[in-house]
């Protein structure tokens, strides 16, 4: 698996504007996976069934992002069983074909979330976990490389140091990516793929890269990734076959 090159992306929160990420991803070549809540989060406009199955015919991946997008590790059992059994059958239903993999809502889970998510059916799940390149991970527990988003420096710390990543942690700081815009981190990071093998994850909201006015950036990273002969472009829960 070290000399694999995987490039895959990934969407919360299933807002209408996924439409136009979609349109972007496919234009550059890149593949994806979408999570999706089945109720609306936080005010946005959800995704329609049609916008759905579009996606997925397409070749895009949908995945669950719970039924209304809340914390899961403080859930009751009954609660959390509806959250996550409930969102993926509403998704099955609409596309008529099995969803396997879930993210996590803000990242949030514990052991019995993970438990839970895995007894509903799902073969992996997405967390918030950055700056990671390795295939050497819990499918339950698929970390990512790089958000579309402006962090800070602490930002990218307190990430790493929840995650126990001190490898990464390490590279962060002696290479001075946090003076760096995350379109740079991103870039010096696939070209450690390209050179070395690994597993490049972008994921982000596209609700947010529009309220940050960030789509021109957006562009230019996937057109850096995009295109190259030695790269698989993948979903996630392809990439979970690729890096078994």
């Amino acid at each position: 698996m070290h000399k694999l090159r995987i490039v895959t992306t990934s969407w919360d929160d299933g807002d209408e504007r996924d439409m136009r990420l979609a349109d972007l991803l496919q234009s550059k070549g890149v593949s994806g996976t979408f999570y999706v809540p089945t109720r609306p989060y936080n005010g946005l406009t959800l995704l329609t069934n049609s916008e759905l199955r579009r996606l997925h015919s397409d070749g895009l991946e949908i995945g669950g992002h719970s039924v209304s997008h809340r914390n899961l590790a403080r859930l009751s059992k009954a609660d959390l069983d509806h959250e996550v059994q409930d969102c993926k059958a509403a998704l099955e239903q609409t596309l008529g074909e099995p969803v396997t993999m879930f993210c996590y809502p803000n990242g949030r889970y514990s052991t019995p979330v993970i438990q839970c998510v895995r007894k509903a059916g799902y073969k992996g799940a997405r967390t918030t976990r950055m700056l990671s390149l390795t295939s050497d991970f819990d499918p339950f527990e698929m970390p990512t490389s790089v958000q579309a988003f402006p962090h800070r420096m602490p930002a990218y710390i307190r990430n790493l140091v929840k995650a126990r990543n001190i490898s990464s942690l390490a590279k962060y700081m002696t290479k001075g990516w946090g003076s760096r815009t995350w379109v740079e981190v991103g870039k010096e990071m696939f070209d450690h793929v390209l050179q070395y093998g690994g597993i490049w994850h972008l994921y982000g909201h596209s609700w947010e890269i529009d309220q940050l006015k960030i789509w021109h950036d957006l562009a230019e990273l996937l057109h850096y990734v995009s295109h190259h002969d030695q790269v698989i472009y993948t979903t996630n829960g392809q990439l979970l076959s690729l890096a078994a």
